[in-house]
């Protein structure tokens, strides 16, 4: 059984511009008019038919051309077309790039490493502009940082003595205002009705209840302070002659712990003190002091039944001795 040749597929012939313009000589030499060329050429006709031999090569590149028409209407050709169509051909223009890549990457490699490294050195140039710019900034900003700080901590050594100043004046404007009131006592739950001379009252109240005898003449003023409480009940404040009359009716306010008519009798404080009065009171009332006084505007207070006396200047002194709730002994 004979075995069956497989066609041979020649390359088509490579046509070069030389090989063309010998052509074209050739053929303008020898006729007047030039054979018609066809209008298109198409792939096919760049294959030759197949062969017997039995030997087969290799099939070169085709050049899938599109269809062009290179015949103007002179007769002539059309050699833009021809080149428009060489390069609108994929595997051409794969060729032409491969060729002319290493080539143009070498020349211009030098250019464009040597403007690489100009716009580098460029920005790396603004760039230390600018950070020593901004380290001038900076020194000059910590320069005067480090000068507030020293003006501030000046200012802050000052206002801490000047609120020490002014808290030893708060003090002293105290003591005075209290020293003031040395003379000074307040009678509560007095029930005066239709009573319009008070001295007369406190009179009365020393005679009957204390067992001392004073005069009107021994008041230097009296008067009732705020309005009656719910029970028709009115304080009044009492201002003696002298510190020895106020000091003798103050040392027997004891014989008024079990009067009928629930009187009392306490020492003119100012404000400041009677607000700690009021936070011993509460304290007290919690079981953490046991019992407090006053002795010429001076507090003092016992934490229990054979406790020291404690003298107490402010809040701060009552919270050391009884800690309020929620703070630590």
């Amino acid at each position: 059984m004979s075995k069956r040749k497989e066609p041979e597929i020649v390359s088509p012939p490579v046509i070069t511009r030389f090989t063309r313009r010998r052509m074209l000589s050739a053929n303008s030499s020898k006729q007047v008019n030039p054979p018609p060329i066809p209008e298109s050429i198409e792939p096919s006709e760049f294959q030759s038919e197949p062969t017997n031999d039995t030997t087969q090569t290799q099939p070169g590149p085709v050049l899938n051309f599109p269809k062009i028409d290179v015949q103007t209407d002179t007769g002539n050709i059309d050699l833009t077309a021809v080149i428009m169509g060489l390069f609108s051909n994929p595997l051409f223009t794969s060729i032409i790039t491969s060729v002319l890549s290493p080539v143009l990457t070498e020349s211009l490699s030098d250019t464009i490493k040597t403007s690489i490294n100009t716009a580098i050195q460029d920005v790396m140039k603004s760039l230390r502009d600018k950070i020593d710019a901004e380290s001038v900034r900076i020194d000059k900003n910590e320069l005067d940082i480090a000068a507030l700080t020293d003006e501030n901590n000046e200012l802050r050594s000052n206002l801490e003595r000047a609120e020490d100043r002014i808290e030893d004046l708060n003090v002293q404007i105290e003591e005075l205002e209290q020293y003031g009131r040395r003379n000074s006592l307040r009678f509560h739950n007095l029930t005066l009705g239709d009573v319009e001379n008070t001295d007369t009252e406190i009179v009365r109240i020393c005679k009957e209840k204390l067992n001392i005898d004073i005069t009107p003449d021994d008041i230097c003023r009296s008067h009732p302070v705020g309005r009656p409480n719910n029970r028709g009940k009115s304080q009044v404040i009492c201002r003696l002659r002298n510190w020895k009359i106020k000091n003798q009716i103050y040392s027997k306010k004891k014989l008024l712990k079990n009067d009928n008519d629930r009187i009392l009798i306490t020492e003119d404080l100012t404000k400041y003190r009677q607000s700690i009065v009021t936070e011993i009171t509460k304290a007290k009332r919690a079981g953490k002091v046991y019992s407090f006084w006053t002795n010429d505007g001076r507090i003092f207070i016992k934490t229990g039944e054979r406790g020291s006396k404690l003298p107490i200047r402010s809040i701060d002194d009552l919270h050391y001795y009884a800690p309020p709730d929620g703070h630590n002994e």
